[in-house]
């Protein structure tokens, strides 16, 4: 399935002590059209993301269910350009590390979902997270980690003090 919805953008949400915070809307919008167009079972009104490390960032990374697929696909590029390897062995240890270390997360019809509080320590997340849009993935960030993390990107920076300076003036 070639995916023609993409996430975009930041946004800064609260997280309560408990870990709920609110899935962006666009991002559920992008999540709603994929899920419709991957779905064979028109039927299912389930909101689910899938949601785990990031396992390059200090980050959480989440996509839609019927980004399994692509993931799978990667996975299998990858190995069969890895050459001289066990495939099956290879496959299994890719295939544990990227659908293992992610956990399927309901959301409800405003988007209110919880990260668990394992997910927070995993990304530092207190009570702010930072949702930025990665095309065919989103991470959510502590905002002072992913200032750290990506001082580097001069545009994701000014985008993270731009998200700021909005919530302080509200």
């Amino acid at each position: 399935m070639e995916i023609i919805d993409f996430f975009h953008g930041g946004i800064l949400n609260a997280v309560d002590a408990k870990g709920r915070v609110s899935l962006p809307s666009s991002f559920r919008g992008v999540i709603d059209r994929r899920v419709r167009r991957g779905s064979t079972d028109a039927s299912s009104d389930d909101r689910l993301i899938l949601l785990g490390e990031h396992a390059k960032l200090p980050c959480l990374e989440g996509f839609d269910p019927t980004y399994s697929r692509q993931l799978h696909e990667n996975i299998r590029r990858k190995v069969a350009a890895m050459g001289d390897v066990d495939v099956m062995e290879a496959m299994d240890d890719e295939m544990a590390e990227a659908f293992g270390s992610k956990s399927q997360i309901a959301y409800d019809g405003a988007g209110r979902m919880v990260l668990s509080a394992p997910m927070r320590r995993a990304a530092g997340i207190t009570d702010t997270a930072l949702f930025v849009g990665g095309g065919e993935t989103f991470q959510i960030w502590n905002p002072d980690t992913f200032r750290t993390a990506r001082a580097d990107k001069p545009r994701l920076i000014r985008m993270l003090d731009s998200l700021i300076a909005e919530r302080t003036q509200k």
